[in-house]
């Protein structure tokens, strides 16, 4: 029986780990089985091709909220060349509620509705010994819709293999890799479908310790955990970080953590693990209590900033923050509150996201009492609701598009730390922004980031005529440390005015080696490689207007500024 696992991501670099687990847990039980990457910008034809090309008996295919359109569409195309084809549907877009599914795309044979290692494999044999199909599997009879024993979950972990056989291939295409040490989540946020299965199974840690030595050995760049809230049990998690923070590697790991939840103990050790090892992303959603409430979440935001700032302080983890729009019981003022309360923290990033109204999860019961309006199709994204119009969420659509191209870029910090500051709180500011950005027809185009850095200067000169001086000094600095090499035309330069001064410095060795110790000349090129001379007449991080002369040193990806004093 030749099986085809047909995984449609939605990007390149992302990889299928649950088909690959799949594969895997397969292969160790007898089961061959090939899979196929795609993505949903690959043409449907050109798939179509790829599957039927190695003449499958079965196709399965994992179907989630980025490609659950495309993938129909190709189920139904697969019915239509290959008529006596199997197909088999998995993935959590069509695990629970299977009759919707069989009606939306009938074209389907077999559902395997939750975890699906275990339950593959046992369909693959009911195929092959032509018996009647295992539990946890929907199927059309006699056209109705049979399935018994509700959604499967893996009770024990360390049943499952290492899901990158191919791991070579992976890193040699520079995808991410992804892994996941604990299955099901103890909380059950309205808006989630992780909370159903609120049964925590954990690999044990010697099995997670060879996994990540492979991926380590192996040479990875990123890996990415998906367990829904790592930081759960310290007697677990802690010594999976401390395995990592010990390994010889340049690779990254990826952790969702609830930040509230870290503990004395875990804070002190995390001072002290390797710049670049760890980053965390960590969904506040938001500050409003009465939302908070609604979605079922329990947070102790004092706790919360105070291990944030904590972590923050440390300068090792890149920390990624998260805020939902279109939540019950936030309107404008409300979100705009939550929006202050989290910026106010200065994450590395801080993502503004929408709304999803997932099918199954308490949220999409709750629609009616909301009144929410959403996308029928996926993404299913939140339209309006009771607290917060269309037009509301809309302009929240521009202002995220301007978040993006600035704060989150890491490019412009001095700039908008005073123009933030200058407005008297961040969201006044970037509605400004937003506003303008919006009237100029800059939403949604894209923008690189020297258009960008352009269109803020073009901004500040409409709306803060009166303190463009200093703002033009401040954007002259950070795009000395974030954007090298670059001195556009509109910002005025001193390069001439300080060539003399600059010649002079360097040429005085003793001088140079005050401020770098381990300067030593090699060229004048690499000089203008590697350092920048400017002098500004504020001061970026008190705002004092005085003159002051900055070294900017560009090293391994990274910028420093030292002021010169006796330039």
């Amino acid at each position: 029986m030749k099986i085809i696992l047909t995984a449609i991501g939605s990007k390149y670099i992302h990889t299928a780990l649950g088909l690959r687990g799949i594969r895997a847990y397969a292969k160790a039980h007898g089961i061959e089985t090939e899979l196929i990457e795609d993505t949903v910008q690959t043409p449907l034809l050109a798939v179509l091709a790829e599957i039927t090309g190695k003449e499958p008996d079965v196709v399965g295919l994992s179907v989630h909220i980025w490609n659950k359109n495309y993938v129909y569409s190709l189920i139904r195309l697969l019915r239509k060349v290959m008529p006596q084809l199997k197909i088999i549907a998995g993935g959590p877009e069509v695990s629970f509620e299977p009759e919707r599914i069989f009606n939306e795309c009938p074209q389907i044979d077999y559902i395997v509705m939750g975890e699906g290692e275990e339950v593959f494999a046992s369909l693959i044999n009911a195929l092959q010994q032509n018996s009647e199909p295992p539990a946890h599997v929907a199927l059309k009879k006699d056209g109705r819709t049979i399935s018994s024993g509700g959604t499967a979950v893996v009770a024990d972990l360390d049943v499952l293999e290492f899901a990158y056989p191919d791991l070579a291939n992976v890193i040699a295409g520079k995808k991410i890799v992804y892994y996941e040490s604990t299955r099901g989540c103890p909380f059950n946020c309205s808006y989630c479908l992780s909370g159903i299965s609120r049964n925590v199974r954990k690999r044990s840690l010697n099995k997670v310790y060879a996994d990540l030595d492979r991926m380590i050995a192996a040479g990875v760049a990123l890996v990415k955990f998906v367990d829904r809230t790592y930081n759960l049990d310290e007697n677990y998690y802690l010594p999976i970080m401390q395995h990592l923070a010990d390994a010889e590697t340049d690779a990254t790991f990826h952790f969702e953590i609830k930040a509230d939840l870290l503990t004395e103990n875990v804070l002190n050790f995390l001072k002290t693990v390797p710049k670049g090892r760890f980053q965390f992303e960590i969904g506040v959603q938001t500050t409003n209590a009465a939302t908070l409430k609604a979605i079922n979440r329990r947070d102790n935001w004092e706790k919360l900033t105070a291990n944030v700032k904590r972590l923050l302080s440390y300068g090792n983890i890149h920390l990624h923050l998260d805020l939902i729009a279109g939540l019950p019981y936030e309107g404008m003022a409300e979100f705009e509150k939550s929006f202050n309360d989290v910026y106010g923290l200065q994450p590395d990033m801080l993502q503004l996201g929408f709304l999803k109204v997932l099918p199954g999860t308490v949220m999409e019961k709750q629609r009616l009492a909301h009144e929410l309006r959403y996308m029928d199709e996926p993404p299913y994204e939140i339209l309006s609701t009771k607290y917060m119009p269309y037009c509301g969420l809309r302009f929240l659509k521009v202002l995220e598009d301007v978040f993006e191209h600035t704060y989150n870029s890491g490019r412009f910090v001095y700039t908008l730390k005073y123009l933030t500051e200058a407005e008297g709180n961040a969201f006044a500011f970037y509605k400004k922004f937003a506003l303008w950005w919006q009237k100029r027809g800059e939403y949604p185009l894209g923008h690189n980031v020297r258009g960008v850095s352009r269109l803020l200067y073009e901004f500040a000169a409409e709306c803060y005529a009166e303190k463009l001086t200093d703002i033009c000094e401040l954007l002259r600095f950070d795009v000395l440390m974030f954007q090298p090499g670059w001195k556009p035309e509109f910002l005025k330069w001193h390069s001439e005015e300080l060539n003399e001064k600059s010649m002079a410095f360097w040429r005085d060795a003793e001088r140079v080696q005050r401020y770098l110790p381990d300067y030593n000349f090699a060229t004048w090129r690499q000089i203008q490689k590697k350092y920048a001379i400017e002098y500004f007449d504020i001061s970026p991080f008190t705002y004092e207007k005085t003159r002051k002369y900055y070294l900017f040193m560009y090293e391994n990806g990274a910028a420093k500024a030292i002021e010169l004093k006796d330039l």
